[in-house]
Protein backbone atom coordinates (compact mmCIF):
# COMPACT_ATOMS: atom_id res chain seq x y z
CA UNK A 1 0.00 0.00 0.00
CA UNK A 2 1.35 3.32 -0.87
CA UNK A 3 1.44 6.13 1.96
CA UNK A 4 0.27 9.06 0.85
CA UNK A 5 2.28 10.64 3.86
CA UNK A 6 5.71 9.01 2.89
CA UNK A 7 7.84 11.92 2.36
CA UNK A 8 5.87 14.62 4.65
CA UNK A 9 8.25 17.07 5.98
CA UNK A 10 11.02 16.10 4.02
CA UNK A 11 13.37 18.51 1.97
CA UNK A 12 12.69 17.89 -1.98
CA UNK A 13 16.28 17.21 -2.11
CA UNK A 14 15.85 14.54 0.65
CA UNK A 15 12.79 12.98 -1.32
CA UNK A 16 15.18 12.76 -4.81
CA UNK A 17 17.27 11.48 -3.17
CA UNK A 18 15.24 8.46 -1.71
CA UNK A 19 13.41 8.53 -4.97
CA UNK A 20 16.83 8.47 -6.65
CA UNK A 21 18.21 5.68 -5.10
CA UNK A 22 15.62 3.16 -6.17
CA UNK A 23 15.17 4.77 -9.90
CA UNK A 24 19.17 4.28 -9.94
CA UNK A 25 18.39 0.30 -9.03
CA UNK A 26 16.14 0.13 -12.32
CA UNK A 27 18.73 2.08 -14.21
CA UNK A 28 21.30 -0.20 -13.20
CA UNK A 29 19.14 -2.97 -13.84
CA UNK A 30 18.08 -1.55 -17.73
CA UNK A 31 22.42 -0.79 -18.15
CA UNK A 32 22.40 -4.52 -16.97
CA UNK A 33 20.37 -6.04 -19.38
CA UNK A 34 21.25 -4.12 -22.76
CA UNK A 35 24.77 -5.72 -22.16
CA UNK A 36 23.65 -8.82 -22.17
CA UNK A 37 22.33 -10.28 -25.50
CA UNK A 38 19.04 -9.41 -27.58
CA UNK A 39 16.82 -10.77 -25.74
CA UNK A 40 17.76 -8.78 -22.68
CA UNK A 41 18.47 -6.01 -24.46
CA UNK A 42 14.48 -6.02 -25.79
CA UNK A 43 13.57 -6.27 -21.75
CA UNK A 44 15.94 -3.51 -21.93
CA UNK A 45 14.21 -1.30 -24.00
CA UNK A 46 10.08 -1.98 -22.40
CA UNK A 47 12.17 -0.94 -19.12
CA UNK A 48 13.14 2.29 -21.05
CA UNK A 49 9.74 3.06 -22.18
CA UNK A 50 8.50 2.33 -17.98
CA UNK A 51 10.58 5.19 -17.41
CA UNK A 52 8.15 7.93 -17.33
CA UNK A 53 5.68 6.05 -15.76
CA UNK A 54 8.15 5.61 -13.00
CA UNK A 55 8.97 8.90 -12.42
CA UNK A 56 5.29 9.84 -12.88
CA UNK A 57 4.48 8.07 -9.93
CA UNK A 58 7.54 9.51 -8.04
CA UNK A 59 6.40 13.18 -8.44
CA UNK A 60 2.56 13.01 -8.10
CA UNK A 61 3.62 11.08 -4.67
CA UNK A 62 5.02 13.86 -3.49
CA UNK A 63 2.44 16.37 -5.17
CA UNK A 64 -0.06 14.58 -3.45
CA UNK A 65 1.88 14.17 0.01
CA UNK A 66 2.46 18.17 -0.07
CA UNK A 67 -1.20 18.16 -0.62
CA UNK A 68 -1.40 19.85 -3.47
CA UNK A 69 0.42 22.78 -2.70
CA UNK A 70 4.09 21.93 -4.43
CA UNK A 71 5.16 24.43 -7.19
CA UNK A 72 6.01 23.27 -10.52
CA UNK A 73 9.38 24.49 -9.84
CA UNK A 74 9.96 22.42 -6.64
CA UNK A 75 8.12 19.18 -8.97
CA UNK A 76 10.93 20.03 -11.67
CA UNK A 77 13.79 19.84 -8.71
CA UNK A 78 12.09 17.12 -7.30
CA UNK A 79 12.77 14.94 -10.46
CA UNK A 80 16.15 16.42 -11.70
CA UNK A 81 17.07 15.48 -8.14
CA UNK A 82 15.60 11.88 -9.02
CA UNK A 83 17.91 11.83 -12.27
CA UNK A 84 20.81 12.92 -10.55
CA UNK A 85 21.03 10.59 -7.79
CA UNK A 86 19.89 8.03 -10.09
CA UNK A 87 22.54 8.66 -12.67
CA UNK A 88 25.47 8.36 -9.57
CA UNK A 89 24.36 5.17 -9.07
CA UNK A 90 24.25 3.89 -12.92
CA UNK A 91 27.19 6.01 -13.53
CA UNK A 92 28.70 3.80 -10.87
CA UNK A 93 27.56 0.59 -12.65
CA UNK A 94 28.74 1.81 -16.30
CA UNK A 95 32.20 2.32 -14.72
CA UNK A 96 32.93 -1.35 -13.10
CA UNK A 97 31.61 -3.35 -16.00
CA UNK A 98 33.34 -1.04 -18.77
CA UNK A 99 36.58 -0.85 -16.28
CA UNK A 100 36.72 -3.93 -14.50
CA UNK A 101 34.01 -7.01 -16.01
CA UNK A 102 34.34 -6.34 -19.31
CA UNK A 103 37.61 -4.08 -20.04
CA UNK A 104 36.56 -4.05 -24.03
CA UNK A 105 33.61 -2.93 -23.96
CA UNK A 106 33.48 0.25 -25.31
CA UNK A 107 36.23 -0.73 -27.98
CA UNK A 108 33.52 -3.60 -28.76
CA UNK A 109 31.03 -1.42 -29.29
CA UNK A 110 33.06 0.65 -31.28
CA UNK A 111 33.80 -2.55 -33.70
CA UNK A 112 30.30 -3.11 -33.93
CA UNK A 113 29.42 0.46 -34.88
CA UNK A 114 32.75 0.67 -37.40
CA UNK A 115 31.08 -2.94 -39.20
CA UNK A 116 27.80 -1.40 -39.53
CA UNK A 117 29.10 1.39 -41.57
CA UNK A 118 31.22 -0.32 -43.52
CA UNK A 119 28.08 -2.85 -44.19
CA UNK A 120 26.61 0.58 -45.79
CA UNK A 121 26.85 1.26 -49.69
CA UNK A 122 27.11 4.83 -49.24
CA UNK A 123 30.23 7.06 -48.89
CA UNK A 124 30.00 8.88 -45.54
CA UNK A 125 29.09 5.70 -44.33
CA UNK A 126 32.40 4.40 -45.46
CA UNK A 127 33.93 7.57 -43.95
CA UNK A 128 32.77 7.33 -40.05
CA UNK A 129 33.96 2.74 -40.43
CA UNK A 130 37.38 4.38 -41.51
CA UNK A 131 37.22 7.45 -38.52
CA UNK A 132 36.11 4.88 -35.99
CA UNK A 133 38.97 2.75 -37.59
CA UNK A 134 41.72 5.58 -36.83
CA UNK A 135 40.37 6.18 -33.77
CA UNK A 136 40.68 2.34 -32.52
CA UNK A 137 44.10 2.69 -33.78
CA UNK A 138 45.47 5.67 -32.21
CA UNK A 139 43.74 4.57 -28.86
CA UNK A 140 41.51 7.52 -28.76
CA UNK A 141 38.84 5.55 -27.33
CA UNK A 142 36.97 7.11 -24.18
CA UNK A 143 37.49 5.29 -20.93
CA UNK A 144 35.64 4.32 -18.86
CA UNK A 145 35.57 7.20 -16.56
CA UNK A 146 34.76 9.45 -19.18
CA UNK A 147 31.66 6.90 -20.24
CA UNK A 148 30.33 7.22 -17.13
CA UNK A 149 30.52 10.91 -16.23
CA UNK A 150 28.76 11.54 -20.04
CA UNK A 151 25.97 8.88 -18.82
CA UNK A 152 25.29 11.08 -16.40
CA UNK A 153 25.24 14.49 -17.93
CA UNK A 154 23.20 12.64 -20.75
CA UNK A 155 20.59 11.15 -17.76
CA UNK A 156 20.63 14.70 -15.98
CA UNK A 157 20.00 16.19 -19.57
CA UNK A 158 16.89 14.00 -20.27
CA UNK A 159 15.58 13.66 -17.08
CA UNK A 160 15.66 17.09 -16.59
CA UNK A 161 13.76 17.56 -19.75
CA UNK A 162 10.59 14.69 -18.87
CA UNK A 163 10.63 15.83 -14.94
CA UNK A 164 10.01 19.36 -16.75
CA UNK A 165 6.72 18.19 -18.67
CA UNK A 166 5.72 15.60 -16.11
CA UNK A 167 5.60 18.58 -13.37
CA UNK A 168 3.48 20.83 -15.81
CA UNK A 169 1.15 17.43 -16.87
CA UNK A 170 0.82 16.66 -13.00
CA UNK A 171 -0.09 20.63 -11.47
CA UNK A 172 -2.63 20.67 -14.60
CA UNK A 173 -4.67 17.50 -13.80
CA UNK A 174 -7.63 19.03 -11.48
CA UNK A 175 -7.84 16.93 -8.14
CA UNK A 176 -9.10 17.37 -5.02
CA UNK A 177 -7.04 18.03 -1.99
CA UNK A 178 -6.81 14.84 0.21
CA UNK A 179 -9.15 15.27 3.21
CA UNK A 180 -7.35 15.70 6.85
CA UNK A 181 -6.96 12.70 8.32
CA UNK A 182 -8.45 11.52 11.70
CA UNK A 183 -5.61 11.60 13.48
CA UNK A 184 -5.17 15.48 13.15
CA UNK A 185 -8.21 16.27 14.82
CA UNK A 186 -6.73 14.02 17.84
CA UNK A 187 -3.84 16.06 18.53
Amino acid sequence: MIDINKGKGQSLYRRGADDGFWFGLYLCAMFILSVNGIAAQIGSMLMFFGVPFIIYFYLDRSYRADNLKTSFSGLWLHGICIFFFASLIMALAIYIYSRFINPMYINDCAEMARQFYSAQPSADAQDYALTIKKVQEAHLLPAPSQLAVTWIMLTVFFGSLLSMAESAIIRSVPRRKTPPSPRQFQQ
